[in-house]
């Protein structure tokens, strides 16, 4: 990794822990005001509590119902596409990927050249028959020509 990238994660991780450490002050601020006027309450009044959940059931996984089982499975996946990533593992169907020559910005570079190849060619014969060189055969016609 280079330096700059270092110097970023370490920049990022100083952000979270500030505003962790903003937000539990926060929390604590308001847990220390709700407790001081709770002591200041008149002696035989009554504190109104309220439910904690709304209308129907929620059972389950923070009311996903069934769907739980979705988030383990999702989990176990992005696992192990992470440690198959990290240890060199790609494709394994379809060849060797981009094309025939494999893998990369030279992938195509083999049939790339003798297509080039096989054009230069064909236009060296067009122009021999064009000039009239009796010594040369005319080139055969491309296959959809009509």
């Amino acid at each position: 990794m280079s330096g700059r990238t270092i110097l970023n994660i370490a920049l990022g991780a100083l952000v979270v822990l500030l505003l962790a450490g903003v937000g539990i002050g926060i929390y604590n601020a308001g847990v220390s005001q709700g407790i001081a006027q709770a002591a200041t309450l008149p002696e035989g009044s009554t504190v109104v509590t309220t439910v904690p959940y709304g209308y129907g059931w929620h059972g389950g996984f923070f009311g996903f119902g069934f769907l739980w089982i979705l988030f383990p499975i999702f989990f176990f996946l992005l696992l192990f596409g992470l440690a198959r990533a990290a240890f060199g593992g790609g494709r394994r169907w379809g060849g060797p990927g981009w094309g025939p020559g494999g893998y990369g910005r030279d992938g195509w570079h083999e049939e790339r050249e003798r297509r080039m190849a096989e054009y230069h060619q064909r236009l060296h014969d067009e122009q021999a028959g064009r000039s009239g060189d009796p010594n040369r055969p005319n080139p055969p016609n491309p296959p959809n020509a009509s």
